[in-house]
């Protein structure tokens, strides 16, 4: 199994090899600082049992957009999320097809063969890559798997190319959060390798969970570009003001777009009301910091914006149909 990438900006071809369906029975790891022709950061490469994770954090001061042709000598299956920046493949063959992930967005998508260009129009690039094998899929999920995702399984076994949304979906605060586990995790060796395979079984069971309920429906989101940019922007807004979030009338002023569009719009592209999506977040983000961060309770309800730290117990029980407390147990 190799791969094959060729641009300029890389310093000309970088090949890479991989073991048989990515099996090994140790963690490989590769983590490396780049300061190179205008990137800059830093990238790992982690082999785990049956899937190979890739990341980059990297500042882009390079002419945008760049480009680099890849080459794969094997079926390739990836889960690709562009925390930050912006993906594009254009394959050279017309019978495959084309990949966009724009920033804040994932895609699942199968490619039998891989040949084309990749082109990033961006200055700073964050990113999580699983791939992995059909055998990896068989092995965590036995044959159920296609029952979730069955357009994809047909495509597999046809060898077909198969993006599994036209146009990517947005990352919820739920996966976002399995990701700061990936990309944050401090332990080592066996531990280490345990824990963030069981973080990526968990994002393919979510995953899988969201497909088989929709399902393989493509989302009847019939939103111009420039709309469907405002509500990401005002998406990025709350994720970023969860202490202190903008009122809808201000939010409305910040991205452009009226009241009933901003309402309208946003549970199209969420799945749910503004405020609360709000409450997800702050949610989610809440019991990372008292699970993990050693967060009182009625800290971590001061700082997701609760003033009064009942209203932030009944929230949080009803989204997690437990207490708070309970994780300080």
């Amino acid at each position: 199994m190799k791969s094959r990438i060729k641009s300029d900006i890389l310093g000309g071809v970088i090949e890479k090899t991989y073991s048989d369906d990515f099996e090994t029975d140790t963690l490989l790891e590769d983590r490396q600082e780049v300061n190179f022709k205008g990137i800059k950061g830093t990238t790992a490469d982690i082999q785990l049992n049956g899937v190979f994770l890739q990341t980059k954090d990297v500042e882009i001061d390079v002419d945008s957009p760049y480009e680099a042709e890849v080459e794969h000598d094997f079926p390739f299956l990836k889960l690709h999320f562009e925390i930050e920046g912006s993906n594009v493949y254009t394959p050279y063959n017309k019978k495959s097809v084309p990949i966009n992930i724009p920033s804040g967005h994932y895609n699942l998508f199968y490619l039998p063969k891989v040949k084309g260009k990749l082109t990033f129009d961006t200055q700073r690039r964050k990113t999580l890559e699983i791939k992995f094998t059909e055998r990896y899929l068989k092995r965590i999920f036995d044959a159920s798997y296609k029952k979730a995702i069955s357009h994809f399984g047909e495509a597999m076994e046809n060898k077909e190319p198969f993006v599994m949304w036209k146009k990517s979906k947005p990352i919820s605060p739920k996966l976002q959060l399995i990701i700061d586990d990936i990309l944050g995790c401090t332990y080592t060796n066996s531990i280490r390798k345990v824990y963030l395979e069981s973080k990526v079984a968990e994002i393919f069971s979510i995953l899988f969970d969201i497909i088989e309920k929709q399902g393989n429906a493509e989302d009847a989101i019939s939103l111009s570009a420039i709309d469907y940019a405002k509500i990401i922007d005002a998406e990025k807004i709350l994720r970023k003001n969860i202490k202190t979030p903008p009122t809808i009338s201000e939010l409305v002023l910040q991205v452009g777009l009226n009241s009933f569009k901003l309402k309208k719009d946003f549970k199209k592209v969420f799945g749910k009301p503004v405020f609360a999506y709000l409450t997800e977040l702050r949610m989610e983000h809440a019991k990372k910091m008292i699970l993990e961060e050693g967060y009182t309770v009625s800290e971590a309800s001061y700082e997701v914006g609760y003033k009064n730290p009942q209203h932030f117990t009944a929230a949080f029980k009803k989204k997690f149909q437990y207490l708070p407390s309970v994780l300080k147990e």
